[in-house]
């Protein structure tokens, strides 16, 4: 019978780095998490450095760039070892793409190779690393660099390639008018302050802020007057460097870049695109795909009901009360059951939870959908028309 690994091993397995094991022994805190906590805290106190020495009111955009590119790739290193060649090899070819690719191409082939290269390699964490051994892995910074270069791309084709008047107020804002740099490029992909956690970023807001340029474009935005010295206030970072707020921005910009790169852009049915694109972004694990098709199924059923039933519980604040509280207790209920295969991730778990409740949700949600009628649909829509065919009546 083989020897039982010794109580450390857990916490010593890791990707990059060995340096900081004594102090993930001492923690009691496995060495992947103790290197990612450590690159973060080091990235902050760097941000610091970085906005009081390498000011851009002194200093070059192109050291600026630099510097950010060099310690971005080191965290990497530090964080994930040899497994970060995973990201420097896509940033390499989607540069390739962006290079030789027309303007008229350069956004798909970008997308389908991004996409693709995030693809096998979450099915290379299932066959080859069985579910993954490791709480961060080479995965997430991947997911963040695709963002980006997706992002980017389509960026750089609306700047070039597309007509203002088919892009939107905001398509203009970000559209990026000349391809950038190698080093511009390094820079916005794997710079230190985003290229282990993110969130994705805009190209132009990037490189706005790389020279200096970021207070300037904000306050113009309130009707100040233009001025090219550094005499701007400087905003204070303390206010944004929270936890919570951390992870809003990551669900925002991932928020945002299914729109950039899908809802504007293709005309299929929103909830269609959420699943596919959200499916492909996450990855394969079979979790993944329980609870998006929990989610759609679910989401279904609660509009359903939401149309045949809310217009009874608007008559009074104590109604609207009652269905606001009752609501708000199933989504709750919703949620938990709905997000648990993300967590567990395989099939086997996943099927033993929900028998385990009778699949309840899923057999509600569907006799709702089966036996709720689709008609106060209309019902909401006509109010406003018949207040307009009266305003038009009253004109007359």
């Amino acid at each position: 019978m083989a020897a039982e690994p010794p109580p450390s091993s857990f916490s010593y397995r890791t990707t990059g780095s060995t340096c900081l094991h004594p102090l993930s022994q001492l923690l009691g805190i496995p060495l992947d998490q103790v290197n990612f906590v450590a690159c973060q805290l080091f990235a902050l106190c760097a941000a610091f450095w970085f906005r009081i020495y390498l000011t851009p009111c002194k200093t070059s955009s192109k050291v600026r760039h630099a510097f950010a590119t060099l310690l971005g790739i080191y965290f990497s290193i530090f964080c994930f070892g040899w497994y970060s060649i995973h990201l420097f090899v896509l940033v390499l070819m989607c540069y390739g793409i962006m290079v030789t690719a027309s303007i008229s191409n350069v956004h798909r082939f970008s997308f389908f190779v991004a996409m693709g290269y995030l693809t096998i390699c979450h099915i290379s964490r299932i066959y080859i690393f069985h579910y993954g051994i490791l709480t961060t892995d080479f995965s997430g910074p991947l997911m963040i660099v695709t963002q980006k270069i997706t992002t980017l791309a389509f960026q750089v084709h609306d700047g070039s390639a597309g007509r203002a008047e088919d892009l939107s107020a905001e398509q203009r804002r970000l559209a990026v008018k000349v391809k950038p740099t190698f080093l511009e490029y390094l820079s916005y992909l794997l710079n230190f302050m985003s290229v282990i956690a993110g969130p994705c970023n805009n190209f132009n807001d990037y490189v706005a802020f790389i020279e200096g340029r970021h207070v300037r474009m904000k306050l113009l935005e309130v009707n100040w007057k233009q001025n090219t010295s550094c005499s701007f206030p400087e905003p204070s970072p303390t206010t944004a460097t929270s936890f919570k707020m951390y992870l809003a921005n990551w669900n925002i910009q991932t928020a945002a870049w299914l729109k950039c790169v899908c809802y504007e852009r293709v005309p299929w049915y929103p909830t269609v695109l959420t699943f596919i694109l959200s499916a492909l972004w996450h990855g394969v694990y079979p979790g993944y795909y329980f609870t998006f098709l929990t989610g759609v199924l679910v989401t279904l059923a609660a509009r359903a009901v939401r149309n045949n039933c809310r217009h009874y519980f608007l008559s009074s604040r104590a109604a609207k009360g009652i269905y606001d509280v009752v609501t708000w207790a199933v989504t709750q209920l919703a949620v938990s059951y709905t997000v648990a295969p993300f967590i567990l991730l395989a099939v086997e778990p996943t099927i033993s939870l929900y028998r385990s409740m009778y699949f309840y949700l899923h057999i509600i949600s569907l006799l709702i959908i089966l036996f709720l009628p689709a008609k106060p649909q209309a019902h909401i829509q006509r109010q406003p028309q018949t207040l307009n065919s009266r305003n038009k009546e009253k004109t007359y």
